[in-house]
């Protein structure tokens, strides 16, 4: 179930060192990290949505699947939404315990 929580911290501590390196202020590495983290972790519900959209509905073909069959969210499955909303709260809620810290 918290399978992109890891994921989505990682990615999100890794722009915080990454931007702080750079000059960046704490904040602006933090959250910069948080979308960063959070992006990745709905591009890979989109991508598996798509997938299962190709298996169910298109025949085995990319091909015959509308540019917008990953992005009905409706049709995503619990768990997906779930574990996306769970790391995405993650990284939002990291971002503003070590932002308001300061």
């Amino acid at each position: 179930m918290f399978a992109h929580v890891p994921v989505a911290i990682g990615i999100q501590l890794a722009c915080w060192a990454l931007g702080r390196w750079l000059g960046a202020s704490t904040k602006a590495s933090l959250w910069l990290g948080c979308f960063a983290g959070a992006a990745v972790c709905i591009m890979r519900e989109i991508t598996q949505r798509e997938y299962q959209w190709i298996e169910q509905f298109g025949g085995g073909r990319r091909a015959n699947m509308p540019g917008y069959a990953g992005l009905e969210v409706w049709q995503w499955n619990a768990h997906s939404l779930s574990e996306t909303a769970v790391a995405i709260a993650a990284s939002v809620a990291l971002a503003a315990f070590v932002t308001r810290r300061r």
